[in-house]
């Protein structure tokens, strides 16, 4: 029972980390892992094959450069990130100042399924032009005191560790290849550190689209406005989708500041179950998110990395990485008035009825960029009450509401404190 106990362990830290499974033998005797050489620690020499087979001696290059090695493995995501980052300082760089190599781990896959891997890689993440090594019985892993994927060995000019960065954090991008930098460049040049204005955040964001009109066996014949050009039809389903992911772009960054607005969702058919047509706009949904999106320059606070677009049956999908400039948005909301913690505030309506009530609540929602959520009215004999939670003070949401054209309705605020307001209703 003690043995299968252990059996099961083992094969549960193979699911969990596949890409060290791979770069050591499981037959083995388990031993002492080893520690990472001490910073100041002259870098041991090697010669070991590239993933093509060719020689490549990593003495002749220490004392004369700066050295970059990237420990990765095919079945570590974050591995590829970091190798995909690494390339940036190479082509600034172009082999003159700077040495990078990605030695790979894999010692159980045959040499021809990593070259298939990086082929793909290469297609669709783009050129990697440094070598990529193959650590035969591991012996630089061991060497270093390797213990985890990704890590990555910095070693100055002079030939001696100068540090490490285990794992792989996108958002930590910049300050990593700025670390980088201050070895090619030299202490008296040294990277000076993102100032905190510049602190980004990433996020992965989506949108869709359905592809509207009349459709037959052959597929897509024209659109409800009588329109029989497909591609001006795709054009309009893909600038939705693209505008879907951008709105949730939005609602990602001021979650990640700390304000959830209220936001209807964004229509993903064409008819809506009545069968009336849907403008499907979601940058025009009445309510708060969409107030918001329309009063900032989304190109000053966000910055696409990647992105992916595809038709798939009569939906049109758009997948899309973006670097949020977190201080910046932040900085941003501030001078519009918003708090970065709900504030709990209790209407008190004065001579309005319920149906006056539910039209203001509509012609609010349609207006206001600050409310997150708001609660069902209270009513009595002889007042109603509501709650709602705002992101700016008391007298700012006072203010918008003097603001707002409420149609029929003139809607007077009164009795404002932190926390209350009372409005009165005149037709």
């Amino acid at each position: 029972m003690h043995k299968r106990a252990l059996l099961l362990v083992f094969l549960a830290a193979c699911l969990i980390f596949p890409f060290r499974a791979l770069a050591q033998d499981p037959a083995s005797k388990p031993q002492a892992q080893p520690e990472l050489l001490a910073e100041g620690t002259r870098a041991p020499s090697f010669t070991v094959p590239d993933i093509f087979d060719r020689k490549v001696d990593l003495g002749q290059y220490l004392g004369k450069a700066p050295v970059v090695l990237s420990f990765w493995s095919i079945y570590c995501d974050s591995c590829v990130d970091e190798m995909v980052a690494l390339q940036k300082l190479e082509d600034k760089y172009q082999g003159q100042g700077l040495v990078i190599f990605a030695v790979n781990e894999d010692l159980k896959v045959p040499k021809d399924r990593i070259r298939r891997f990086v082929e793909r890689l290469e297609k669709f993440r783009g050129k990697i032009t440094y070598p990529l090594l193959f650590d035969e019985d591991s012996r630089i892993f061991k060497a270093f005191g390797v213990t985890t994927l990704p890590t990555l060995i910095l070693i100055d000019r002079q030939g001696d560790v100068a540090g490490y960065s285990r794992g792989f954090d996108p958002e930590e991008e910049p300050q990593l290849l700025a670390r980088i930098e201050t070895l090619v460049k030299g202490a008296e040049e040294a990277v000076v550190p993102l100032p905190a204005a510049d602190r980004s955040q990433l996020a992965t964001v989506s949108g869709e689209a359905a592809l509207c009109g009349f459709f037959d066996n052959s597929g897509w014949r024209k659109s409800f406005s009588g329109n029989d050009s497909f591609e001006q039809e795709l054009e309009l389903t893909r600038d939705l989708a693209r505008r879907a992911a951008t709105r949730q772009a939005v609602v990602e960054a001021t979650r990640l500041l700390g304000i959830n607005l209220y936001s209807n969702a964004v229509p993903e058919g064409c008819v809506s179950p009545n069968g009336i047509h849907l403008a499907r706009d979601p940058f025009d949904m009445n309510d708060p998110t969409s107030n918001l999106l329309g009063l900032i320059n989304y190109s000053n606070f966000f910055e696409t990395v990647e992105e992916q677009e595809l038709l798939i049956d009569q939906t049109y999908y758009t997948t899309r990485k973006v670097r949020i400039w977190l201080d910046s948005l932040s900085s941003e909301l501030t001078s519009m008035g918003y708090l970065f913690e709900p504030l709990r505030m209790t209407f008190t309506y004065v001579n309005m009825s319920p149906l006056d009530q539910k039209e203001f609540l509509r012609s609010l929602l349609a207006n206001s960029k600050f409310i997150g959520r708001f609660e069902t009215p209270i009513f009595t004999h002889i007042s109603t009450s509501q709650v709602f939670e705002v992101y700016t003070s008391s007298q700012g949401f006072a203010d918008e509401i003097l603001n707002i054209d409420f149609g029929r309705m003139e809607v007077f605020v009164e009795d404002v404190t932190p926390t209350t307001l009372e409005l009165e209703v005149w037709k």
